[in-house]
Order: C-alpha cells, then sequence, then structure tokens
C-alpha cells in the first residue's frame, strides 16, 4: 500500500492521555498486555488546540489552524493536512516543551472518496488497521482495550502496536463481534451507524524522521 489520504499530528501511544482527564480524554494511556493502542483515535491536533483556546497560539500556527479547519470540511471528523512541510511544522511547535507528537498517515477507501489521495508514498512504516466510528472514535480503543474481557479471542490478533495487521481479516470480523457483544453490554451501538464505519491504516512516514 502506499497511497496515502493526508498527514495527522497525533499524541505518541504511551503519551496519548490528558492529565486532567477533561472530556473523553483519558487520565492513562489506553494499553492492552502492555501495548500501546497506536490507532488514529489519539488527541489528534490537541497542544495546537490547546494554545488556540488558551489564547497563547503564535498568529503563522492560527493561519495553519485555520487551513487544518478549511481543508477537511466533508463528513469525517478526521483531520488531516496534504502537505508533509506544514505537519512538521506544528510538531516542532508542539513538542517544544515535550516530546510527546508524531506524524502519521492514513488511508482507507472511505477517506480516499471524501477527501482524496494526496501522495503515493512507499517510504511508510504501515503500524496496522484500526476500526473507526464517525461521531464515536476507534472501536479498538474504546471496545477491546477498554474491555478485553469482553473480546478474548481478538486479544492475540493484534500486533505488537495494538492494531491488526493489514492483510488480515480480523478487522472485518471484530466489527461483526462488536455489534453483537454490544446488545448485551455496556458499548457503544453502532447497528444505526454502520455505514459510518471504516477500517483505517495508519502508518508512520519515514520522512518526517
Amino acid at each position: 500500500m502506499n497511497n496515502i489520504c493526508g498527514y495527522v499530528v497525533l499524541r505518541k501511544p504511551m503519551h496519548n492521555f490528558d492529565e486532567k482527564g477533561r472530556g473523553a480524554f483519558l487520565k492513562n494511556p489506553p494499553c492492552i498486555c502492555d501495548v500501546y493502542y497506536s490507532g488514529i483515535d489519539r488527541m489528534a491536533w490537541f497542544d495546537l488546540d490547546e494554545d488556540y483556546y488558551s489564547g497563547s497560539l503564535p498568529p503563522e500556527f492560527i493561519v495553519l489552524r485555520n487551513e487544518l479547519i478549511e481543508k477537511n470540511q466533508d463528513f469525517t471528523e478526521i483531520k488531516l493536512l496534504d502537505d508533509l512541510s506544514k505537519a512538521k511544522r506544528i510538531l516542532e511547535f508542539s513538542n517544544r516543551h515535550q516530546d510527546r507528537n508524531e506524524i502519521c498517515v492514513v488511508f482507507s477507501e472511505k477517506l480516499a472518496e471524501q477527501k482524496g489521495v494526496v501522495a503515493n508514498d512507499s517510504n511508510v512504516l504501515w503500524l496496522g488497521n484500526d476500526v473507526y466510528c464517525q461521531g464515536y472514535g476507534s472501536l479498538l480503543r474504546q471496545g477491546l482495550i477498554a474491555r478485553a474481557d469482553l473480546f478474548p479471542e481478538f486479544i492475540d490478533q493484534l500486533n505488537a502496536k495494538g492494531l491488526f495487521d493489514l492483510r488480515s481479516d480480523f478487522a472485518g470480523r471484530y466489527i461483526g463481534k462488536y455489534i453483537e457483544t454490544s446488545k448485551s453490554h455496556n458499548l457503544e451501538p453502532i447497528d444505526d451507524v454502520i455505514d459510518q464505519v471504516d477500517i483505517i491504516a495508519i502508518g508512520s512516514p519515514r520522512s518526517s524522521e
């Protein structure tokens, strides 16, 4: 796989938490069996937004943030940049006090339909597949990672990044299991929004190093 739909600045897996536990953010990084979740649902553009809402974001980054919003006026909630150099500038700014963020790339057929394909990059280290539902987040993070007891047959199918391997069919099988399990346990039901569920490949661009 070489096509990518864009670049996103995410918290690194072990830093994917908010000490204050605000909103939907966890106080501890999600992990399972000492493996940190490395999917798309990792506090995207968090430090950029933090400084914006606190009124301390420099003007040049306000311009970049506005561009990010303008370029993502579609039906997805995943915000991507199509320019790696701009993503690197935001990464450097976000990490100026502590090295907590990284640049990732993503691809899915659904995202490609909404956002297009911005690059054909063979120099990507693909981490794996995440299962994402618009309006809810990662079904891996909020399902298997948070409630491993409900999905015991899938624990050993996760790779070292807490994701499903790209060439496996476990992501599709997991969606069916999640729907079945959500009916009898306190999990977000997705029956009515199944068309919003997407299998998203996530990777690290070696050129960002």
